[in-house]
């Protein structure tokens, strides 16, 4: 790679970061409507033209960087579905799943104050309907082939919302629990829940 490019590169991922951390801070402290480019850009110490080459306004810095998360959780969520799909053993499938989840949960806890921003209701309108959405497509994928003894889309939305309440739970008390252990607890409800809705197929 050019050595100019790659630096330029770095400069770009920098300022983003930068700014994505001062609209965290912002948002810890007021609403998103009642945020302003200007007090952005003091925060994040970038010019309001650099602000305007990434980002037309304040809603695409938050919602791109919303798509972002959830983008990669999607991709730490691929060996759940996986799994679910598969004949895998019983002891493979608990090994893989409690896996896939902490490495989900240590990511949220790792963002543990975006996260906490998006949970706490002044800052997006969109994050719970595109989280939701993010969980409805796993279970979708991991139910296609299996035949269901209640209506796909009645289970499909408890469970979606089900585990949307355990993660907004654990952030909004604090993480207290390890993403270890609630590795384990999503294990535990995804095998149930499955288990219970193909139950007499």
């Amino acid at each position: 790679m050019n050595p100019d490019k790659q630096s330029k590169d770095k400069r770009v991922l920098a300022t983003k970061k930068n700014l994505l951390h001062a609209l965290i801070t912002l948002l810890e402290e007021k609403s998103i409507e009642e945020v302003t480019v200007r007090e952005l850009t003091k925060r994040a110490k970038v010019n309001r033209g650099t602000f305007y080459l990434h980002y037309e306004d304040k809603h695409d810095l938050l919602e791109k960087n919303i798509d972002a998360l959830i983008l990669e959780l999607q991709d730490r969520g691929k060996a759940i579905t996986k799994t679910v799909l598969s004949d895998a053993a019983e002891i493979e499938f608990r090994q893989i799943t409690v896996e896939a989840f902490t490495d989900i949960f240590s990511y949220i806890k790792e963002n543990e104050r975006f996260f906490s921003v998006l949970f706490n209701g002044r800052s997006s309108y969109s994050f719970p309907l595109k989280f939701n959405t993010y969980l409805r497509g796993r279970l979708e994928e991991q139910l296609r082939s299996k035949k269901t003894v209640i209506p796909y889309e009645h289970w499909i939305t408890a469970v979606s919302f089900a585990y949307q309440g355990m993660i907004y739970s654990w952030v909004t008390n604090g993480m207290k629990d390890s993403p270890e252990r609630m590795g384990e607890y999503g294990y535990y409800f995804i095998s149930q829940s499955v288990v219970e809705i193909t139950r007499g197929t």
